[in-house]
């Protein structure tokens, strides 16, 4: 896994190295290399340490819920007419596919 790294020089001999998409973690060296080594282990260690879980959230109002488009999504997931509807789309693009062919 590839991580991106933010390299700042402190000043002539101190360097930190933080992972964007970590940015609590951040370790320091002497160069730039022995800064993206120390972050390095550090990451290395923390993944040792760590594992991701899923954590449910309720959805606030005033969020997409509350969006109209939101509202009207998967409206026609049990509809029995919905595979038919798909069709005459297909077949609909392919005669305007088949009108710019000819041309």
């Amino acid at each position: 896994m590839a991580l991106s790294v933010l390299v700042t020089r402190q000043n002539e001999h101190s360097y930190t190295a933080r992972a964007l998409a970590l940015s609590g973690v951040v370790a320091s060296g002497s160069s730039e290399a022995e800064a993206i080594a120390a972050l390095h282990a550090a990451l290395a260690d923390l993944q040792n340490r760590s594992h991701i879980v899923q954590v449910e959230l309720p959805i606030p109002s005033g969020s997409l819920v509350d969006d109209p488009w939101m509202r009207a999504a998967g409206m026609w997931a049990d509809d029995p007419s919905w595979e038919a509807f798909q069709q005459a789309i297909a077949e609909h693009r392919d005669a305007i596919d088949a009108e710019f062919d000819e041309e």
